[in-house]
């Protein structure tokens, strides 16, 4: 393992002086079962970050929190976007849900969601299709928002950055049966950005030409007054401003019956430099004529509003019944600008808008669980879901899309050592698809410490609205078509997409002690049927079903804690990802993650982190890309005045750079901010 030497002293060191302040063996989540489970007794492996470890962490988005977990890669993409890989799968194989409840739409950049409003995050790692049905093969991450029993309590958070404010409102009231929630955030972030300096081109015919070197009709255009070589900005991390607005009400009727009311509204602007491929307002040969490389200006103005209510109903202590209607507006609004619009031959720059997404997505989702105790140690679950989307954009359209699934699960402990969680489900969606997904696990208690862990899962995926239907060019000029799209003369021919299915077996143990935890995983998921771009078409770009890949490996987290001032986590991974057709890496997979978490309190309620997190080496479409080492060092104090909590940070404390072709890294920035709680 290629580890740079301040990270490997780092693993020597905090492999001596452990501890895991997440990892709980009698922590109670909802997420592996749909049910309060104790973690311990789940087959699945789970990671919690708990509120401890959110508040006074510096957080502002989703993002900030979970680049810390080393079970986690970060990856980019689109324009700047940061989505979540879980044990090297891609992250639309991620779920997100709130408080259980899908996130849909675009909003799944977990840059764009604010930390503030947080409590935990519950993360299933591997396939979860049993109880979430579609796009949960590598994982789910459920976050879990904040709940206080008190009469009124509540929170406010500011945090000042080198390249972003942000702030945060938290109120919470209680009276007699009626519970109110309230969540408001702000987050406005600056752009970083590099200068790059580039070669443009103007394709001619066949050829990529320079514009000084055009002739014929072209040549006399205004095309031939760009410049050959230009210094342009471009931004690896956008301009962001986000205002988010949520809250919700709870009515307790009696120990029988209760509802809930969810309502939220969150506003993002993005602003981002970058460097595209450009159409121009010449034609030739009948066809639009493009620039390569030139500079243009990316403006989004995104919208969402989610609506969600539903009951809990108890007729007796063995049964639980409840049932969510939840509805979600996603409304998108992308444009590119030029500020060479004039030699691109257009009026104006509003005229030159390039890459145009407007769209309004709607979702509706019915969610129905039952669960019946037989007794404490044997359970029954069984559920429904009904999902609807509508969608009409610049793109693509879509009427009424529709999945519907229902499953049945049953957690048994046949003997106290014992516990089986098992189930299957049925899956079925409008275009035809249908799937059927098992699962299958156990946990063994080999001595009142040391508990064996196997479980078997299966997951799909269906093909996305975009995969099936899209009809737009691209940022780089180039047609992106989804697979039942045809446009004569370049893409004469539709075919389905089969929805991807994936097989995961996973084993581990854990054994914990007075001063240590130790859990050790295998992990080995095969997926069929894996939908990606076709690389070998040149003209266009679209989707097409590959054959088997595997994504293999094992983790290791290992926690020591002697005395009570050091609390410190070592999470290490390895990943081998391949298409099994041709035995190569599949793209942009760490080999290895390892990251190592040392808290330190030299004084109660004061407490000195620092986190470093490894990110391996991995294969890009430019061939090898080198791994990486980050480390943030942190400073919080609790009560440093009456209710007040005061936090400060560096993060990237050693200027470190990333390979390019995973962006781009600020040098080192500081942070300070802090909480005062009522």
């Amino acid at each position: 393992m290629k580890i740079n030497n301040f990270l490997r002293i780092s693993l020597i060191v905090s492999s001596l002086l452990m501890a895991n302040e997440t990892y709980d063996l009698d922590q109670v989540v909802v997420s592996g079962t749909k049910t309060y489970s104790k973690l311990a007794d789940l087959p699945m492996q789970m990671s919690v970050i708990t509120q401890d470890e959110i508040e006074n962490s510096g957080a502002t988005s989703i993002a900030d929190i979970l680049i810390n977990d080393g079970g986690i890669s970060i990856m980019t993409s689109g324009a700047n976007e940061q989505r979540i890989s879980i044990r090297g799968m891609k992250p639309d194989d991620t779920l997100y849900l709130m408080d259980g409840k899908r996130i849909n739409g675009s909003f799944t950049d977990i840059g764009r969601l604010p930390a503030g409003m947080v409590e935990r995050i519950e993360i299933v790692k591997g396939s979860s299709s049993l109880l979430y049905g579609s796009d949960a093969m590598g994982g789910v991450v459920n976050i879990i928002t904040k709940k206080s029993s008190d009469a009124f309590a509540g929170d406010v958070q500011v945090t000042h950055a080198k390249s972003k404010n942000a702030s945060d409102v938290n109120i919470f009231v209680n009276k007699e049966n009626l519970s109110v929630r309230l969540f408001s955030s702000y987050l406005k972030r600056d752009s970083y950005a590099k200068n790059k300096i580039t070669d443009l081109f103007v394709k001619q015919g066949v050829s990529l030409v320079a514009p000084s070197s055009l002739t014929g009709p072209l040549g006399a255009t205004n095309l031939k007054n760009l410049p050959d070589t230009a210094e342009f900005k471009k931004d690896y991390q956008e301009k962001l401003e986000t205002k988010s607005v949520s809250g919700g009400v709870t009515y307790k009727f009696n120990d029988y019956f209760k509802i809930d009311l969810d309502l939220s509204y969150l506003k993002e602007k993005k602003e981002n430099d970058t460097i595209v491929s450009y159409a121009s307002n010449y034609k030739s040969n009948g066809k639009t004529v493009i620039v390569n490389n030139l500079a243009a200006d990316q403006h989004d103005e995104n919208r969402r509003v989610t609506a969600s209510t539903g009951f809990l109903f108890t007729p007796s202590e063995n049964l639980d019944l409840a049932y969510t209607i939840a509805y979600s507006k996603y409304e998108k609004d992308k444009k590119l600008y030029t500020s060479f619009w004039e030699e691109l031959g257009y009026n104006s720059k509003e005229d030159s808008a390039y890459g145009v997404d407007e769209s309004v997505t709607r979702y509706v989702n019915h969610d129905l669980l039952g669960t019946y105790k037989f007794s404490k140690d044997n359970r029954i679950s069984i559920g429904g879901e009904h999902r609807t989307v509508n969608r009409t954009a610049t793109g693509y359209s879509v009427d009424d899309r529709r999945y519907s699934g229902a499953f049945i699960q049953h957690e048994y402990r046949p003997i106290e050592m014992l516990n089986f969680v098992y189930g299957a489900r049925y899956d079925k969606d409008s275009n035809g698809e249908s799937a059927t997904s098992m699962s299958f696990g156990g946990v063994y208690d080999v001595y009142k410490n040391t508990k064996l862990k196997a479980n078997y899962s299966e997951g799909f995926r269906s093909p996305s609205d975009e995969e099936l239907y899209i009809n737009q060019v691209t940022a780089i000029g180039k047609h992106l078509l989804g697979s039942k799209v045809i446009v004569p003369g370049l893409k004469d021919e539709a075919w389905e997409l089969m929805s991807e299915t994936s097989k995961t077996i996973e084993i581990g143990i854990v054994n914990s002690g007075k001063i240590y935890n130790l859990e050790l995983s295998v992990f080995d998921t095969k997926i069929y049927d894996r939908i990606s771009k076709d690389p070998s078409i040149l003209t266009y770009t679209t989707y097409i079903n590959i054959d088997e890949t595997q994504t293999k490996g094992y983790e290791i987290n290992l926690s020591l804690y002697p005395i009570n001032e050091l609390i410190t986590k070592f999470t290490y991974i390895s990943i081998d990802a391949r298409d099994e057709s041709d035995d190569s890496k599949l793209l942009r997979t760490p080999e290895e993650l390892a990251s190592m978490t040392i808290s330190y309190f030299p004084i109660p309620k004061l407490e000195l982190r620092s986190v470093t997190k490894y990110t391996g080496k991995q294969v890009d479409t430019d061939g090898d890309v080198a791994g990486y080492a980050i480390t943030n060092i942190k400073v919080m104090q609790k009560d440093s005045f009456k209710n007040i909590d005061l936090f400060a940070g560096v993060d990237n404390v050693f200027d470190k750079t990333i390979p390019e072709q995973l962006g781009a890294l600020q040098k080192s920035y500081y942070y300070i901010g802090a909480k005062y709680k009522f």
